[in-house]
């Protein structure tokens, strides 16, 4: 509308500079009126051309007036009294710290991130009736809501537990909510869940006697692990102790038989004749000096020779 207003001033400007009479500056006023015109009239022609940047829409208003449709993207031709007001049709995202309750009455604290959009072709109605500041207006109420609804179903200590339900259910209830003011919900990501210091140190007395009972548990577990090893070892040691004698027997039992075996034959092999010549072969030529005659009559020593 300024550059329409400024337009109109140079147009307007161009027949006065005609009426100046001092012939020595006559020409130069009528350059100037002429080039004052044209300027008005480039102005004009040049309004009529808006640019609208990629990923984004062009709202056109007259005197206060939204118009439909939305300007696309890249050149548009319209009525150069419009006023186009450029908004932003791209994924944004929007964060925010909101307070809610648990099912067991816990006060629940979240830090929430959105990723979300405008629909484009809804533009004109969104500036109509929200305006650019969507998020504090529309936005943050629906989360807080839709966050409030969804916590009061769990009890704080299954918060944590069912997160990805949580958010999934966040989802699809403010996603729903914001449909309804044009706006299309892409993410949600539950950032940070934490609760009041009081809760959180019970917690924490409750993890560490978890975690000492858990060591304790273990400990024993390990006690028993190491009697056991200890009484495999004794167990292999006695075996191998007793294995080890029974090994020793059975080769002195073998060692027994064969020397028995050995002497059966001998004994069986042992003839007179044979027991002779052995006599014979070991004999050193001296005569004994006791003879056994027959089995009636009592040893006579002999004579030794000189």
């Amino acid at each position: 509308m300024f550059k329409l207003i400024l337009a109109l001033l140079f147009i307007l400007a161009g027949p006065a500079c005609f009426k100046f009479e001092p012939e020595q500056f006559k020409k130069w006023f009528r350059w100037g009126g002429i080039s004052s015109i044209v300027l008005g009239l480039v102005i004009i022609v040049l309004s009529t051309f808006r640019v609208v940047p990629a990923g984004h829409v062009g709202v056109p208003v007259l005197f206060g007036k939204v118009r439909t449709p939305a300007l696309t993207e890249g050149l548009n031709i319209i009525n150069p009294l419009y006023n186009v007001e450029i908004m932003d049709c791209r994924i944004m995202k929007h964060e925010g710290q909101y307070d809610a309750a648990s099912k067991d009455m816990q006060n629940v604290h979240v830090t929430m991130a959105l990723n979300f959009r405008i629909i484009g072709d809804k533009a004109p109605t969104i500036y109509q009736k929200i305006g650019r500041s969507y998020g504090p207006i529309v936005i943050d109420p629906a989360a807080q809501e839709v966050l409030k609804a969804v916590t009061a179903l769990h009890n704080a200590g299954e918060i944590l537990k069912t997160r990805p339900l949580i958010k999934q259910d966040v989802q699809e209830k403010l996603d729903a909510w914001l449909k309804k003011y044009n706006i299309d919900l892409r993410e949600v990501s539950l950032a940070n869940i934490s609760f009041d210091d009081a809760y959180e140190n019970a917690i924490l007395e409750k993890q560490v006697e978890e975690q000492n009972a858990q060591k304790k548990e273990y400990l024993l577990v390990q006690e028993r692990i190491d009697a056991n090893i200890a009484i495999t070892k004794a167990k292999g040691v006695g075996d191998a102790a007793k294995a080890r004698a029974q090994g020793d027997a059975e080769a002195l039992r073998i060692q027994g038989k064969a020397q028995a075996d050995y002497n059966k034959k001998v004994s069986a092999s042992l003839t007179p004749i044979l027991i002779q010549q052995q006599y014979l072969e070991t004999w050193d030529g001296k005569l004994p000096r006791f003879m056994l005659g027959d089995k009636t009559l009592p040893l006579v020593q002999l004579p030794q020779e000189k």
